[in-house]
């Protein structure tokens, strides 16, 4: 009996992960949340924006003083704010609340918060780029929330060179809380929570 719980629990992984995640079309109308880079122990200076457009998300990056080494520069979403004293590696891992993977083929498939492997790396100095990302959200009802969280861009070695809390910009959300939580890591592994479990320890180091 107690087998047969188990491999269906597995099944059930196996499908969810399957799926990818969903496309969000639930971000409130004229919200925006911004990312400013102009931490003191970093060159690196801009913003990221994500605004709601008709239920999606419209992602505006514009970013300068940039490193002349170690690029391209991938950037991701984490689960958690910036700590007071500014160490990106408290941001914890990608924010990843459907087990995605990094090496997936579709962008349902990939990590929620893997923006550099949904729409490419930062490949110049300076950087702009603008999309539309189906699996965000600016929703607090939604697992794929942004707000209160962070970004990090990383080296090409997967060095956190920079980090930036997500904050709400407009009245829509302010209830949105923005405080340090204890660090760990999302899960990312291809197996739901069995096997995510035994490897989240491995993407604080990312």
């Amino acid at each position: 009996m107690i087998s047969k719980l188990v491999l269906s629990a597995f099944a059930l992984s196996a499908v969810a992960t399957a799926a990818g995640a969903p496309v969000s079309t639930d971000s409130p109308k004229d919200t925006l949340f911004i990312a400013k880079f102009n931490q003191e122990n970093t060159n690196i200076e801009g913003e990221i924006t994500f605004q709601s457009d008709n239920g999606s998300v419209l992602v505006k990056v514009d970013l300068e003083e940039l490193p002349k080494v170690g690029g391209p520069f991938p950037y991701h979403i984490h689960q958690f704010p910036v700590p007071s004293d500014g160490n990106c590696t408290g941001t914890g891992g990608h924010l990843n609340p459907f087990n995605g993977t990094t090496n997936a083929t579709t962008s349902a498939g990939k990590e929620v918060g893997d923006l550099a492997g949904k729409h490419g790396n930062i490949t110049s100095n300076p950087f702009t780029a603008q999309y539309l990302d189906d699996y965000i959200s600016l929703n607090p009802k939604n697992p794929a929330f942004i707000g209160g969280l962070s970004v990090v861009i990383h080296d090409r070695d997967n060095k956190r060179l920079a980090c930036a809390n997500i904050t709400a910009v407009n009245d829509n959300q302010q209830n949105v809380t923005s405080s340090v939580l204890p660090g760990a890591a999302n899960l990312v592994s291809t197996n739901g929570l069995v096997m995510g479990a035994a490897v989240g320890v491995a993407a604080l180091l990312i």
